[in-house]
C-alpha cells in the first residue's frame, strides 16, 4: 500500500505539472511575454535550412541550448505551435526533476509530498517565463550531476555537469565540489575517470564548431565577456536606486540582448563583478572543504553519506546564489537554476527559505515582464521592486549557508533501506 501511496502522489504531481507546463505558462507567456519563441523557431529554421551556427549566423548560446531549441522545430513550424512544442519540451525536463526529487526524497528522509510541493511553489514562483526560456535544462541537468554523484554514478555525474555546461557556463561551478570531495576522500582513481568523461563530452560538443569556424563560436564566449552591467543584476538595481535618490546617476542602453547601465562606476562595476563572484565562490568552496574535515571521516564507497550529501546540495545551491547575486548579467529566468535544488534544502521546516524565493519570484515579476518599460524609464516602485528582489536573494543565501548540515545525520545512508516517511 505504502508503494501505491508514494505512486500515486508522483501521479498527482506529474498531472499538476502537466497542466501548468502546456495550459497554464503557455497561455500567460503567449499574452505578456514578447515574442515568446520567436527567437529559438528562427535559429531552428535557419538550422533546418541548412546553416550552421557561429558560422553561418550568430549565436550566443551554447551547442547544447541551440539544440534544444531545434527540437520543437522538427514538427513546429509557426510561433504559436512552437511555443507549445518548446513547452513540451521543457515538461520532460521537468517530469526528470520529478523523479530526481523522488528518489532523493527518500534518500534524505523528506516526505515526498512536502519535496514535490515545494517544487511546484517554487516554479509558480518563477512564472511563465519557465516556459519562455530554456533554463530548466541546465538546471535539470546540474540536479542530475548532483544526483548522480550522490548515488556513486561517477562518470554520469561529470558527464551531466559536462552536458549542463554545454547549455549554459554556470554548470561549471558545480565541480570544484566534486574535486573537493574526492580529493578529501583520496579518490583518485574516481576523480581521473570523471574528469576525462567531463574533458571528453566538452570536447564532443565543442571541436565541431572549432573545426568549422574557431573564431565565430569564440564569439560566442566573448559576446558574454564583452557585454556591459545589466540594469537588473544587483549593482545594477543599486545603482538605479541610488539615482532614483538623487545620488548616483546612469543612463541605459539596449544592447546584447538586454537592458544595460553605463557610467563610470557602472563600468567599473561590471569590470570587477567576474572577481567578486570568483571570490566569494572560492569562499563556499572552502566552507563545503570545511564541513567535509570537520563532520565526515574519508569515506572510499562509491555513493556518499547523509551528511555529506546534503552538504553538497547545501553548498550547491549557495554558489548558484551567489554567481547569480554576484555576476553582472542577472537575468528574469536565472531563477529558475534554483527551482529543482530548493525543494532539498527547503526539507521539512525550511519555511523561510521558501518565502524569500517565493517572494523574490513574485517582485520579479511584477517587474518583468508586467511593469518592465516602467522600470527602463527608471521608475521608483520597479527599480525598488527588483532592488529587493536581489536583497532577498542575498538573504537566501545567508539561510542557506547557516543550515545545519549535520541534520542529514539522520538521513538515508548507503546500505540502509529506503523506508520513506509516509506519503
Amino acid at each position: 500500500m505504502e508503494g501505491k501511496s508514494w505512486k500515486k502522489t508522483l501521479l498527482v504531481f506529474a498531472a499538476v505539472h502537466v497542466f501548468i507546463f502546456l495550459v497554464v505558462f503557455p497561455l500567460l507567456a503567449q499574452f505578456f511575454y514578447p515574442g515568446t519563441g520567436s527567437l529559438e523557431l528562427w535559429m531552428a529554421q535557419h538550422m533546418l535550412g541548412g546553416q550552421i551556427p557561429y558560422h553561418d549566423f550568430s549565436s550566443e548560446y551554447p551547442p547544447l541550448a541551440l539544440l534544444s531549441f531545434l527540437l520543437p522545430g522538427l514538427v513546429f513550424d509557426n510561433t504559436i505551435s512552437y511555443s507549445w512544442g518548446f513547452a513540451l519540451e521543457l515538461l520532460v525536463f521537468d517530469i526528470l526533476v520529478l523523479l530526481m526529487l523522488y528518489d532523493l526524497s527518500a534518500f534524505f528522509r523528506i516526505r515526498l509530498r512536502t519535496a514535490l510541493a515545494a517544487y511546484t511553489l517554487v516554479i509558480l514562483a518563477t512564472g511563465p517565463i519557465l516556459v519562455a526560456r530554456y533554463d530548466l535544462l541546465p538546471a535539470m541537468l546540474v540536479l542530475g550531476g548532483l544526483w548522480a554523484f550522490i548515488k556513486g554514478k561517477n562518470k554520469l555525474a561529470w558527464a551531466a555537469i559536462a552536458l549542463g555546461f554545454g547549455a549554459k557556463v554556470y554548470p561549471i561551478i558545480i565541480l570544484p565540489f566534486f574535486l573537493i570531495y574526492q580529493l578529501q576522500n583520496r579518490q583518485y582513481g574516481r576523480l581521473i575517470s570523471g574528469a576525462a568523461v567531463f574533458l571528453g563530452v566538452t570536447l564532443l560538443f565543442t571541436l565541431p564548431w572549432v573545426i568549422i569556424d574557431a573564431p565565430g563560436y569564440l564569439e560566442s564566449w566573448t559576446y558574454h565577456l564583452e557585454r556591459g552591467l545589466h540594469s537588473e543584476s544587483t549593482y545594477g538595481t543599486a545603482l538605479l536606486v541610488g539615482q532614483v535618490l538623487g545620488i548616483t546617476r546612469v543612463e541605459g542602453i539596449l544592447n546584447y540582448g538586454s537592458w544595460n547601465l553605463i557610467s563610470p562606476l557602472a563600468d567599473g562595476l561590471a569590470g570587477a563583478a567576474f572577481y567578486i563572484s570568483a571570490a566569494i565562490l572560492v569562499v563556499v568552496y572552502v566552507l563545503f572543504y570545511q564541513h567535509l574535515r570537520k563532520n565526515t571521516g574519508a569515506n572510499h564507497e562509491t555513493m556518499i553519506s547523509g551528511p555529506s550529501a546534503m552538504a553538497l546540495i547545501q553548498y550547491s545551491t549557495l554558489a548558484i546564489i551567489v554567481f547569480m547575486v554576484a555576476s553582472k548579467v542577472f537575468s528574469a529566468q536565472y531563477l529558475i537554476w534554483l527551482c529543482p535544488l530548493l525543494p532539498l534544502v527547503i526539507g521539512e521546516k525550511g519555511y523561510l527559505l521558501a518565502g524569500l524565493f517565493i517572494a523574490a519570484g513574485v517582485f520579479t515579476q511584477y517587474v518583468y515582464p508586467y511593469n518592465y518599460e516602467e522600470f527602463e524609464l527608471g521608475k521608483a516602485l520597479p527599480v525598488f521592486a527588483l532592488f529587493l528582489r536581489n536583497v532577498l536573494l542575498i538573504l537566501a543565501a545567508f539561510v542557506v549557508s547557516l543550515y545545519n548540515t549535520n541534520r542529514a545525520a539522520d538521513y538515508q545512508s548507503p546500505g540502509t533501506s529506503a523506508l520513506r516517511p509516509g506519503g
